[in-house]
């Protein structure tokens, strides 16, 4: 746990984070091109970056840029924990080779995308010798986890990545490894966000308490050394 003192004249906050450093991940090879990609719609092949992704092939990063999610919560909660290396498709095929990631076809040729398991994730990370749990918890919840050196993977509407009002819950993850208090009462979390639209919303990203509450399930994965 590492915490520090903020004062503004009014009541003081302290901010509380995992004791180590926690790398970033985009769920794209090019995070700065992440508004032009899920805003404009901009063809995720012309990412001139995507073979670092670790992708088989143009078409394989394509598929897996908007369900990435999962796989980037999980290399940065390994990575944290010093854990081994990999890239973002090496994780997401491990996962979906383990029947973590659900995708069913439609009798029109579309597909229903039920997203990540939060189980297969949880037993990827325990696969890498560290504590992980997938559970119910309250926002309220997240400040012992933090306490005991701990992160969490957030499920959370998409939203919370963007500048508009929250209409959903669910069907993106998120990497919660902060959080901001007064008088000891939760104000804001901070977290990595794979597929923040901006820089702001991308590393270390601030989102107040109350717009965290209306973009999140109820659900994520306490993730933490083992002792």
């Amino acid at each position: 746990m590492a915490t520090n003192e903020i004062s503004d004249g009014r009541t003081p906050t302290r901010l509380l984070t995992a004791p180590y450093p926690v790398p970033y991940y985009a769920q794209i090879a090019s995070p700065w091109l992440a508004f032009a990609f899920f805003e404009k719609r901009m063809p995720a092949w012309l990412d001139p970056h995507w073979a670092e992704s670790g992708a088989f092939s143009l078409e394989d990063y394509v598929y897996w840029t908007n369900r990435a999610c999962g796989a980037a919560c999980v290399k940065m909660a390994v990575e944290a924990l010093d854990g081994p290396k990999r890239s973002l498709l090496e994780w997401a095929r491990q996962g979906a080779a383990l029947g973590g990631y659900l995708s069913e076809k439609r009798e029109d040729g579309s597909s229903l995308e039920r997203g990540w398991l939060h189980r297969t994730l949880a037993e990827m990370i325990q696969a890498e010798g560290f504590f992980a749990e997938a559970r119910r918890l309250t926002p309220d919840e997240f400040v012992p986890a933090l306490s005991e050196g701990g992160m969490i993977i957030a499920s959370v509407s998409h939203e919370i990545g963007t500048s508009r009002a929250i209409t959903k819950r669910g069907g993106h993850l998120v990497l919660v490894f902060g959080a901001e208090l007064a008088d000891d009462q939760l104000q804001a979390v901070i977290l990595h966000n794979p597929s923040g639209r901006s820089p702001a919303l991308q590393a270390a990203a601030r989102i107040p308490l109350e717009r965290f509450a209306a973009a999140y399930t109820g659900r994520g994965i306490v993730v933490k050394p083992l002792p």
